[in-house]
């Protein structure tokens, strides 16, 4: 095994393949949970940086028509750059309106004939609470019928949501280290029990537990490695094909999200994470087993 010398037959162990087999499908499940953490992470802190500050005004078109509505719209927007809270209010183009539409409703006839609110951009200056109602005042005052929406509630639902699959990741990746160090315990034991005779041969001519416990920690460390390696070799065109779904969906409704360095960081180190637990967990087991002996 890379060239490390071993007095037991590990190589002709029944349970190594089954442990390779299992290291990589439980290292390929914690690389996807890993990208679904960090891919959640980084579309709410786009998401954060695009809604922080802002607010978005409703007119909707009543029984005056369009004009009316313009009009309404002229009046809010004149009363929003006054006020002192407000560091920019602009409307919004009915052709941007269609655009934000198109991804969930096509680019038809339907989009026409719909009744479509007049929007107003506002940016504040201030993100206080008491300006935010201040600002809401003035809108109503303006405008009665004008819908106010504040950015950071639909955030902070969606965030809850974001943290509700960033735990049940997380719990993934415990789950995932949990089965490895009872995989690699079971396994451990099973191959004591196998070469039993041999380990009492090596006791015989003078090794120590300790010696013997290193053979196991040798082979639980490569076995980690090349399972993970394995699994990374998984994880790497589902990747891809995910990547391809997901480049058919419309930005609109699914944003395109760069993963930080530091995820492919934690990626790449997760077969040596597999192989160092399995080589801890092999020489504890074999320590403790051989001392419940004594």
């Amino acid at each position: 095994m890379f060239g490390m010398r071993s007095d037991l037959p590990l190589r002709r162990d029944s349970v190594g393949s089954f442990v390779l087999w299992l290291v990589m499908v439980l290292v390929f499940m914690a690389s996807l949970a890993v990208t679904v953490n960090s891919y959640i992470g980084v579309l709410l802190d786009n998401w954060n940086r695009g809604v922080s500050g802002t607010l978005t005004v409703q007119i909707p078109v009543g029984g005056g028509g369009d004009k009316a509505a313009a009009l309404t719209v002229n009046k809010v927007v004149d009363v929003l750059k006054r006020h002192p809270a407000v560091a920019k209010a602009e409307a919004v183009s009915h052709a941007k309106v269609r655009d934000l539409l198109k991804p969930w409703l096509g680019d038809g006839e339907l989009i026409d004939d719909l009744p479509l609110p007049a929007l107003i951009d506002v940016e504040m200056r201030d993100e206080a609470p008491d300006a935010i109602a201040a600002v809401t005042a003035s809108i109503k005052t303006a405008a009665p019928e004008a819908v106010i929406d504040d950015h950071r509630v639909w955030l902070g639902r969606v965030m809850s949501l974001a943290q509700g699959f960033s735990v049940v990741a997380l719990t993934i990746m415990a789950l995932v280290t949990g089965a490895l160090g009872l995989t690699i315990m079971f396994a451990t034991r099973a191959s004591l029990a196998e070469f039993s005779q041999v380990i009492e041969i090596l006791h015989v001519v003078g090794a120590k537990d300790g010696y013997v416990a290193r053979q196991f920690a040798q082979r639980a460390l490569v076995q980690g490695i090349l399972g993970g390696a394995a699994g990374l070799a998984l994880y790497a065109p589902a990747l891809v094909l995910v990547g391809y779904l997901a480049s058919r969906v419309d930005p609109e409704v699914l944003p395109d999200a760069a993963l930080p360095p530091q995820h492919w960081l934690i990626v790449a180190a997760l077969p040596f994470a597999a192989g160092l637990l399995a080589m801890i967990t092999a020489h504890v087991t074999v320590r403790r087993t051989l001392a419940a002996k004594v």
